[in-house]
């Protein structure tokens, strides 16, 4: 009786359609969205190719059917990142359009007051997704109304909050809703904001743009769209509010996260000028109100560039001096320790990878049930983990509701 033949793992099915194509490893993750690192690791087997990174990848790779990637053997569900519930309600809130409006609108003061509440528990609930998907319909109703219904500056004023709505759905929606949901709420953003004619909306609707075209593998348009909006902001930091050069600093921040992704070691230029204008211009306890822009959220960042350019000792090295207490924003607190055991992950430590998203769930529980990375590293913890730790991380994606 024959062997059955040894069907080639997705990684090595990847990797051969990338020499096939004549592409490098950094050339495909450049392409993809994806860190070289990444790449690399797939085709090695280190880590598991992800329906998500499928997407990403397979166009470059000439693939139409993602089974040239995944073999014959693998069934595909194309419903891979859990819903939330209150996806519906805020769909039907971006799709419902108010035709004829009517009543007293809400006034810019008062729709700032329900935008920055709602940045507040964003930031600040351990179960944020949760609330805000609640927030969120009534809040775009309001702005969305006011906006129609004001002139003159009031209606510029409202323009903005549209704006700063519809960027905390992008917010909301980034890892659970379809794509594109995410798409209309960076389109409309940005509308409203170029609607106002105020500079500071225009740059923060470019950092959300920017964030999903490097999701979808644009990361050139990322940095083209960045470096405009860096552009109408410098020139007003000296003479304008603090808020000019918090926002400078963000976008020089996604900017080193979008070259950090694609493996470009100049990200660490632009972490660098965020670093100093934040110690030099900012009060040392100063906290944007929306963004979290803050000494501890560079350090943030400075660990996830290390991460995304598969320099896991770096990010140790990052990680050390800042007390994850000292981040101010509940969210980003979990996500630094989904990045902390993505760092771990990559230096094969499984305990501390395990030990790490029980801290993040812990501190954010949606943050672990609805990150696509944590979610993958507990799949392969779970299943292919070492055996003193394979029972608590299959009950820690049981109770996340990681399907395996």
């Amino acid at each position: 009786m024959s062997e059955p033949v040894q069907q080639p793992t997705p990684g090595k099915r990847v990797e051969r359609l990338r020499r096939a194509a004549g592409l490098s490893r950094e050339r495909l993750a450049g392409l993809a969205g994806l860190s070289p690192t990444t790449v690399k690791f797939i085709e090695t087997g280190r880590r598991s190719l992800t329906l998500r990174a499928a997407q990403q990848i397979a166009p470059h790779l000439g693939v139409r059917d993602l089974g040239e990637l995944f073999g014959p053997s693998v069934s595909l569900s194309l419903d891979g990142r859990p819903t939330h519930p209150g996806v519906e309600d805020v769909r039907k809130a971006l799709t419902a359009w108010h035709v004829t409006v009517a009543g007293d609108p809400a006034t810019p003061d008062y729709l700032r007051g329900a935008i920055d509440s709602a940045w507040q528990t964003w930031h600040t609930s351990r179960h944020q997704r949760s609330e805000i998907g609640a927030i969120l319909p009534g809040l775009l109703d309001s702005t969305q109304r006011a906006a129609r219904l004001h002139t003159g500056p009031d209606r510029r004023s409202a323009l903005a909050m549209l704006a700063q709505s519809y960027h905390l759905a992008q917010a909301y929606l980034a890892w659970h809703g379809d794509r594109e949901l995410c798409w209309l709420t960076v389109d409309r953003g940005m509308t409203a904001a170029l609607d106002a004619d105020d500079p500071l909306a225009i740059a923060q609707a470019s950092w959300y743009a920017a964030h999903l075209l490097r999701a979808v593998g644009r990361g050139d348009e990322a940095l083209a769209r960045l470096a405009e909006a860096r552009s109408l902001v410098e020139p007003r930091v000296a003479e304008g509010p603090m808020e000019y050069a918090e926002t400078l600093a963000d976008l020089h921040l996604c900017t080193a996260l979008t070259r950090a992704r694609t493996g470009d070691q100049s990200a660490w230029a632009d972490w660098q000028t965020a670093h100093d204008l934040v110690h030099r211009v900012l009060p040392a306890d100063y906290v944007g109100l929306r963004t979290r822009v803050s000494r501890p959220l560079v350090d943030v960042y400075a660990v996830m560039c290390a991460v995304d350019l598969g320099d896991p000792d770096e990010a140790q090295r990052r990680a050390h001096s800042l007390d994850p207490q000292s981040i101010p924003s509940t969210e980003r607190r979990g996500r630094h320790y989904v990045e902390l055991a993505r760092g771990a992950d990559l230096e094969g430590a499984r305990e501390a990878t395990l030990h790490l998203l029980q801290r993040a769930d812990a501190t954010s529980p949606e943050t672990v049930r609805y990150s696509p990375a944590a979610r993958d590293m507990l799949t392969r913890l779970a299943d292919e983990g070492p055996a003193s730790i394979r029972a608590e991380a299959a009950e820690l994606a049981t109770r996340v509701g990681v399907d395996r």
